[in-house]
């Protein structure tokens, strides 16, 4: 099992996986079984491929960081759809920004340099 506290990236992605659970649940019935259902789904695989990454020897981490990095940046554009389809609060977006998005951006681009 793996421990929040050693793995920061991991425990954010779960926190805000917990918020989105919350938030699509109050989507429309159109859009929460497919624009919903593929934030989720972004969602697990970002946590997934944390997962795959820690198993990876240092040397073979960047190429599967730049995976998150892709998974990631795919999230928050359809996490800006869902507010803009008005699925989302400007409230409810701006708390995913400021909580979330903004600092797992910067835990994943620090990951990235320092596996560079």
């Amino acid at each position: 099992m793996i421990k929040d506290n050693k793995l920061p990236l991991y425990y954010k992605f779960c926190q805000l996986l917990k918020s989105l659970y919350r938030a699509i649940d109050n989507f429309k019935k159109q859009y929460k079984y497919s624009l919903g259902k593929e934030i989720l789904e972004l969602n697990w695989k970002c946590l997934d491929l944390i997962i795959e990454i820690n198993a990876l020897v240092d040397n073979e981490k960047h190429f599967e960081i730049k995976k998150l990095s892709i998974a990631f940046d795919q999230l928050k554009m359809r996490l800006r759809m869902a507010q803009e389809l008005k699925q989302l609060s400007k409230k409810q977006y701006s708390h995913l920004q400021t909580n979330y998005i903004k600092e797992i951006g910067k835990m994943i681009g620090g990951w990235l340099r320092w596996s560079s």
